[in-house]
């Protein structure tokens, strides 16, 4: 996959975008877990840019809400059987 520069926002600066560099499958709105110069934050997806100079760092991961939501509701599901089968 090529390399590409998403524009970045985070919790409680909305009105600021990072660019960070990423070779993943990304859509606007996608929560992705990016490596800034404070550790590992996640924010969103909000557009994507040619030529920016402002990239330095690299998106870590696409963060998988479904997965989780999914994983979630297996365990709502072995915890209501434990307390039918008491």
């Amino acid at each position: 996959m090529d390399r590409k520069i998403v524009q970045i926002s985070f919790a409680g600066n909305y009105e600021v975008l990072y660019d960070f560099f990423t070779d993943l499958d990304l859509q606007i709105g996608d929560p992705v877990v990016c490596h800034t110069v404070r550790g590992y934050n996640v924010g969103k997806v909000v557009g994507f840019v040619d030529g920016s100079t402002k990239a330095t760092n690299w998106i870590v991961q696409k963060v998988d809400v479904e997965g989780h939501m999914q994983r979630l509701a297996k365990i709502r599901q072995a915890k209501e059987l434990e307390e039918l089968l008491g």
